[in-house]
């Protein structure tokens, strides 16, 4: 159970977003403009039977160039339950590449290269305790107010170990409608599968955005997933700002 749970938080620190994405899992192919940071923080919680794990995610985002950002993820755990702890979270490093679009820039498509730190207490089951990487294929479409997302990634795990039977893939849609000027509604599916062992676990959940002014976003994210010891609720209050 815990350790679904703790991928399911991971996932949620998996991805470095950029203002017109964040808390969404599913990522977008656009990235922070040259020199700009931007940074998304909030408040999470996931359930899961008996166990609640609520966290405080930091993620600042740096725009290197035109064609790239390099970001983190970063923050606080608390595992309520079966066995309480509570304890810094893992680290997420993620290098964001554009890799092509047409003229008009209403398709584009990006490659994200993740990489796990594990700084978390393996000993409170907050975190692994293993170095894992990963790497996401993203496409993103526009069509007037609607923006379409959609990702494939391979996740990993253990990479000191060389077995491939806790590694993922994970697969992923997101869309974006913008409502107004000031708002706009998300929603995301996306499914962890197993590469060999195990079930798969299918998240869904949605939401609204509402632009504060130009460089600061509000966010606001509920939902739940299916399969086996995969989290009932979770939820996800936060802000982004651009510098």
């Amino acid at each position: 159970m815990i350790p679904r749970l703790l991928l399911a938080i991971f996932l949620m620190f998996w991805h470095s977003a950029i203002l017109a994405v964040s808390p969404l899992v599913v990522d977008d192919a656009d990235t922070v403009e040259p020199g700009r940071l931007q940074l998304n923080a909030g408040w999470q919680v996931t359930r899961t039977g008996s166990e609640s794990l609520f966290s405080l995610p930091i993620n600042p985002v740096l725009g290197l160039n035109s064609r790239a950002e390099l970001g983190a993820t970063f923050g606080y755990l608390w595992r309520r339950g079966t066995a309480d702890a509570d304890g810094i979270s893992d680290m997420a490093i993620a290098s964001k590449w554009h890799l092509w679009h047409t003229p008009d820039e209403k398709f584009k498509v990006t490659t994200r290269i993740d990489l796990k730190v594990p700084i978390a207490s393996e000993s409170n089951g907050l975190g692994t305790g293993n170095w894992d990487t990963g790497v996401v294929l993203i496409a993103t479409r526009e069509w007037g107010r609607t923006y379409v997302d959609w990702n494939i990634g391979y996740s990993a795990n253990d990479l000191s170990s060389g077995d491939f039977g806790d590694d993922h893939w994970f697969l992923g849609q997101a869309v974006r409608q913008r409502l107004s000027d000031r708002w706009t509604a998300i929603g995301e599916i996306f499914a962890v599968l197993p590469h060999s062992d195990g079930s798969a676990d299918i998240h869904f959940d949605g939401g609204a955005q509402l632009t504060v002014r130009g460089n600061v976003l509000v966010s606001a994210l509920i939902g739940s997933a299916v399969g086996q010891g995969s989290p009932d609720l979770t939820s996800y209050l936060g802000f982004t700002l651009v510098y």
